[in-house]
Order: structure tokens, then C-alpha cells, then sequence
């Protein structure tokens, strides 16, 4: 049939021309890692309808830790704030992956930036419910009544030159203090 789409050989959808062997293509990675429990998208709540009115729980975290375990990464919506050069010094949203032994933030909004590798070895960790500290970041409760907001907690990781702040969902508070705390020992 003339005009209907096929596979090309790059993997893009085409009129089936065979492409020029001198361009290159670049692959997008859409292996992205799953996300943790308690982040989840505008699309994620056009599948899970059910968000909307109550947010996951403390078993789905447990879950996730156990997962990391295994050797499976896992996205978590972060806020990240640093008091060292060559980290945002104010709150900027992005995402945290998580895996063995490795942790990236990557900003919401970037365009060719990469990602930045949280290699540090905290001397502490701590953790508290996001106050006025954290301007535009969710406190919990409801929406009109029955739509739940979820809360975020900060989680401070003391260094020996400043401290590294990550406003993470209160569902994903565990997971995210299991990681840092396992890097301390």
C-alpha cells in the first residue's frame, strides 16, 4: 500500500525510504526506571484514576526498597537544593533515580543538560515535613474536599562543607532516606 507508514531500519516511522547511511541517528533512551510509589504524572492519574482521591501507602515504599535490593532503579519526584558549587542553590525541581550505589538528579526542565550525579557520602541524614522553608512545594491534605494533595518531606544529608536537601512525596521518604542512610555505614 502506497503512503501507509512502516518500520523503517532506524525505527522510525517513514514511508519505508531506506535513510542515508552518512546521517546519524540518535536514540532516545526510553528505558526509563519505573517510578517510585508515591510519584506518579498527569498521565499516571489518567490510568490511576484512583490517585486522585488517596495516594499510595507505606507498603508500596517497602516494595521499592526491596526493589533497589534486587538491583532495579527507581524514579522519585525530587526537589534538590545545595549548599555546594555546582548544585542548584535554590529549590529546582527534576527527578531522582536511584540505584545500587548510584543516585542522578536530573532537572524537569532541560535541554541538553546532564544529569548530576549525587556521589557524596553524607555524615547524616535527616528528615522533616516541608515547611515555609520550601516556597510552592505541597504540604499534604485536600483538594475540595475529596481530592487528596500528597505531602513532601525534606531530607537532609549533612556534609562536611554544607548539606544537600532533596524535598521528595512523603510516600517515597522512606526509600530515599534507606538509600542515603545505607551510604553512611
Amino acid at each position: 500500500m502506497e503512503g501507509r507508514p512502516t518500520d523503517s531500519p532506524t525505527g522510525v516511522f517513514g514511508t519505508g525510504a531506506v535513510p542515508d547511511p552518512k546521517c546519524q541517528t540518535v536514540v532516545v533512551d526510553k528505558n526509563k526506571p519505573p517510578n517510585a510509589s508515591g510519584t506518579y504524572s498527569f498521565t499516571g492519574i489518567i490510568r490511576h484514576p484512583s490517585r486522585l482521591l488517596r495516594p499510595g501507602g507505606k507498603l508500596d515504599s517497602s516494595d521499592d526498597i526491596n526493589a533497589l535490593d534486587k538491583g532495579e532503579a527507581r524514579r522519585v519526584s525530587c526537589f534538590l537544593r545545595c549548599s555546594e558549587d555546582g548544585f542548584p542553590k535554590r529549590l529546582s525541581q527534576g527527578s531522582l533515580t536511584l540505584q545500587i550505589g548510584q543516585a542522578e538528579w536530573s532537572p524537569f526542565w532541560s535541554i541538553r543538560r546532564a544529569p548530576l550525579s549525587l556521589d557524596f557520602v553524607p555524615s547524616r541524614v535527616e528528615a522533616r515535613p516541608a515547611d515555609h522553608r520550601e516556597p510552592n512545594v505541597k504540604k499534604g491534605g485536600t483538594a475540595f474536599g475529596a481530592i487528596a494533595v500528597p505531602s513532601f518531606v525534606v531530607i537532609t544529608c549533612g556534609l562536611n562543607s554544607g548539606t544537600v536537601d532533596l524535598v521528595v512525596p512523603g510516600v517515597d521518604e522512606q526509600l530515599v532516606e534507606t538509600f542515603f542512610r545505607n551510604r553512611m555505614k
